[in-house]
Protein backbone atom coordinates (compact mmCIF):
# COMPACT_ATOMS: atom_id res chain seq x y z
CA UNK A 1 0.00 0.00 0.00
CA UNK A 2 1.39 3.40 -0.94
CA UNK A 3 2.27 5.61 1.99
CA UNK A 4 3.42 8.52 -0.15
CA UNK A 5 -0.16 9.57 -0.91
CA UNK A 6 -1.60 12.16 1.45
CA UNK A 7 -4.79 10.36 2.52
CA UNK A 8 -3.00 7.01 2.90
CA UNK A 9 -0.19 8.63 4.89
CA UNK A 10 -2.47 10.62 7.19
CA UNK A 11 -4.70 7.61 7.95
CA UNK A 12 -1.62 5.44 8.59
CA UNK A 13 -0.19 8.02 10.98
CA UNK A 14 -3.57 8.48 12.67
CA UNK A 15 -3.74 4.76 13.42
CA UNK A 16 -0.12 4.04 14.34
CA UNK A 17 1.20 7.37 15.66
CA UNK A 18 -2.00 9.07 16.80
CA UNK A 19 -0.64 12.51 15.90
CA UNK A 20 0.79 14.41 12.96
CA UNK A 21 2.39 17.81 12.58
CA UNK A 22 0.59 19.69 9.84
CA UNK A 23 2.45 22.27 7.77
CA UNK A 24 0.50 24.72 5.62
CA UNK A 25 -2.87 23.29 6.68
CA UNK A 26 -4.77 25.56 4.27
CA UNK A 27 -3.23 23.92 1.17
CA UNK A 28 -5.99 22.26 -0.83
CA UNK A 29 -5.95 19.06 -2.81
CA UNK A 30 -8.47 16.91 -4.59
CA UNK A 31 -8.79 13.21 -3.91
CA UNK A 32 -9.90 10.17 -5.86
CA UNK A 33 -10.28 6.50 -4.96
CA UNK A 34 -8.03 4.20 -6.98
CA UNK A 35 -11.08 2.24 -8.20
CA UNK A 36 -12.56 5.48 -9.53
CA UNK A 37 -9.29 6.20 -11.34
CA UNK A 38 -9.55 2.79 -12.99
CA UNK A 39 -13.21 3.30 -13.90
CA UNK A 40 -12.34 6.70 -15.41
CA UNK A 41 -9.77 5.03 -17.68
CA UNK A 42 -12.31 2.40 -18.70
CA UNK A 43 -14.90 5.12 -19.34
CA UNK A 44 -12.42 6.99 -21.55
CA UNK A 45 -11.56 3.83 -23.49
CA UNK A 46 -15.24 3.03 -24.00
CA UNK A 47 -15.93 6.62 -25.13
CA UNK A 48 -12.73 7.18 -27.03
CA UNK A 49 -14.30 8.77 -30.09
CA UNK A 50 -15.84 11.71 -28.24
CA UNK A 51 -13.05 12.06 -25.65
CA UNK A 52 -9.94 11.75 -27.81
CA UNK A 53 -7.44 14.63 -28.01
CA UNK A 54 -8.84 16.21 -24.84
CA UNK A 55 -7.66 16.42 -21.24
CA UNK A 56 -9.94 15.79 -18.28
CA UNK A 57 -9.69 16.24 -14.54
CA UNK A 58 -11.05 13.32 -12.55
CA UNK A 59 -11.77 13.83 -8.87
CA UNK A 60 -14.47 14.17 -6.27
CA UNK A 61 -16.40 17.43 -6.41
CA UNK A 62 -16.83 17.44 -2.63
CA UNK A 63 -13.18 16.55 -1.99
CA UNK A 64 -11.44 19.82 -2.80
CA UNK A 65 -10.29 19.85 0.81
CA UNK A 66 -7.50 21.50 2.73
CA UNK A 67 -5.09 19.28 4.61
CA UNK A 68 -6.72 20.43 7.84
CA UNK A 69 -10.19 19.53 6.54
CA UNK A 70 -8.82 16.11 5.61
CA UNK A 71 -7.54 15.69 9.18
CA UNK A 72 -10.96 16.61 10.55
CA UNK A 73 -12.60 14.00 8.31
CA UNK A 74 -10.13 11.33 9.46
CA UNK A 75 -10.79 12.33 13.08
CA UNK A 76 -14.46 11.42 12.59
CA UNK A 77 -13.37 7.79 12.17
CA UNK A 78 -10.32 7.71 14.46
CA UNK A 79 -11.25 9.60 17.61
CA UNK A 80 -7.78 9.32 19.17
CA UNK A 81 -6.22 11.11 16.19
CA UNK A 82 -4.80 14.57 16.84
CA UNK A 83 -2.94 16.98 14.64
CA UNK A 84 -0.81 19.97 15.49
CA UNK A 85 -0.59 22.91 13.11
CA UNK A 86 2.93 24.29 12.81
CA UNK A 87 4.01 27.59 11.29
CA UNK A 88 7.68 26.84 11.88
CA UNK A 89 8.40 24.93 8.70
CA UNK A 90 7.12 24.51 5.15
CA UNK A 91 5.78 21.38 3.55
CA UNK A 92 8.26 20.25 0.88
CA UNK A 93 5.24 19.46 -1.32
CA UNK A 94 3.94 22.90 -2.29
CA UNK A 95 0.94 21.74 -4.32
CA UNK A 96 -2.15 23.79 -3.50
CA UNK A 97 -5.04 23.58 -5.96
CA UNK A 98 -8.76 23.15 -6.52
CA UNK A 99 -9.94 20.88 -9.31
CA UNK A 100 -13.02 21.24 -11.48
CA UNK A 101 -14.39 17.97 -12.81
CA UNK A 102 -17.15 19.60 -14.85
CA UNK A 103 -15.67 18.68 -18.22
CA UNK A 104 -15.72 14.92 -17.59
CA UNK A 105 -19.14 15.17 -15.91
CA UNK A 106 -20.46 16.66 -19.15
CA UNK A 107 -19.35 13.43 -20.83
CA UNK A 108 -21.24 11.37 -18.25
CA UNK A 109 -18.53 10.17 -15.86
CA UNK A 110 -18.92 10.47 -12.09
CA UNK A 111 -16.80 8.79 -9.38
CA UNK A 112 -18.55 6.20 -7.22
CA UNK A 113 -16.45 6.17 -4.03
CA UNK A 114 -16.48 8.98 -1.48
CA UNK A 115 -13.42 10.12 0.41
CA UNK A 116 -15.05 8.90 3.62
CA UNK A 117 -15.45 5.44 2.05
CA UNK A 118 -11.77 5.38 1.12
CA UNK A 119 -10.73 6.43 4.62
CA UNK A 120 -12.82 3.64 6.12
CA UNK A 121 -11.24 1.11 3.72
CA UNK A 122 -7.77 2.30 4.71
CA UNK A 123 -8.61 1.95 8.39
CA UNK A 124 -9.71 -1.65 7.81
CA UNK A 125 -6.60 -2.38 5.76
CA UNK A 126 -4.15 -0.83 8.19
CA UNK A 127 -5.65 -2.57 11.20
CA UNK A 128 -4.79 -5.98 9.73
CA UNK A 129 -1.14 -5.09 9.13
CA UNK A 130 1.49 -4.15 11.64
CA UNK A 131 3.39 -0.88 11.65
CA UNK A 132 6.05 -0.97 8.97
CA UNK A 133 9.53 0.47 9.11
CA UNK A 134 9.66 0.32 5.30
CA UNK A 135 8.55 3.70 3.99
CA UNK A 136 9.48 6.09 1.21
CA UNK A 137 10.68 8.74 3.65
CA UNK A 138 11.98 8.94 7.23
Amino acid sequence: MRLDLLVNDFVYRAIFDGTIVLFEPHFKRNYLHVRDAVSAFIFAINHFEFMKNQTYNVGLDDANLSKQELCELIKKYIAKFNYVVSDINKDPDQRNYIVSNDKIHQKGYYPAFSLAHGIQELIKGYTVISKSCYRNYP
